[in-house]
């Protein structure tokens, strides 16, 4: 799906339609608008949607500090977007982070630390090596030691998704869950340009049970289907 066809659909719900239906008569910006700003609020959660495999880092000699990875070699639901890279400012979460194997030989899992234990390592040293620890902090991400070569690392999480701007644009939202994107976007055209209250709350339940299906769905492929005991 694109964002024009979407674009049409939320038109048709509001009656914003020629006579034909093929063609927007008013509110089109703001649709599109609300589209992206429908989405904007669903990137911002964890989904099964937005999980990317398979990204890779690699490190320069005496850098620490690092804002954007490469998705050419990954793999995920939104991986038809077109990206090559991604900052790291969109990247909602790193599941999983390792170094591969070539440079060093190792093919062990990094250990993620928080940013407080992160800087007191740099604490009296400025020790330099093979990448073992790692923090994501102000939308980048860190490495210790300060690797001392180009290694390559290999991660996996939570990206968002680019937001449709292009009336020939895709997205996985689109792809996959339109409905929850038309209905909220409908919703968001009836509150803030039609001062339609009644509409919009109509337009809120249908999103409401898309994203609670959505909601299922992730915990769904996301569980490990086991229980785990607690005191």
């Amino acid at each position: 799906m694109t964002l024009q066809t979407s674009a049409l659909k939320v038109a048709k719900r509001l009656s914003r339609v020629n006579a034909g239906g093929t063609a927007i008569t008013d509110l089109e910006t703001e649709i599109k608008e609300e589209i992206g700003a429908t989405i904007r609020y669903y990137n911002r959660k964890p989904w099964h949607l937005t999980e990317f495999r398979g990204m890779v880092l690699t490190t320069a000699a005496s850098q620490e500090w690092y804002s954007s990875v490469d998705l050419t070699s990954g793999d995920g639901d939104q991986s038809n977007s077109g990206r090559s890279a991604v900052d790291t400012k969109d990247i909602l979460r790193i599941q999983y982070m390792r170094e591969n194997p070539g440079s060093s030989g190792l093919n062990e899992p990094m250990l993620r630390l928080g940013y407080h234990d992160f800087e007191a390592l740099f604490e009296g040293s400025t020790p330099s090596g093979p990448p073992t620890y790692y923090t994501f902090y102000a939308g980048q991400i860190g490495i210790w030691p300060t690797p001392d070569d180009a290694y390559t690392l290999y991660l996996s999480g939570l990206v968002k998704p680019v937001i449709p701007t292009a009336d020939s644009d895709t997205s996985v939202w689109l792809d996959e869950c339109e409905e929850m994107i038309v209905a909220g976007a409908s919703k968001r055209v009836c509150l803030n340009y039609l001062r339609d209250q009644e509409r919009a709350q109509e337009f809120a339940a249908v999103e409401l049970a898309e994203a609670s299906q959505l909601e299922t769905e992730y915990t769904l492929k996301s569980s490990s289907g086991r229980l785990k005991a607690h005191d």
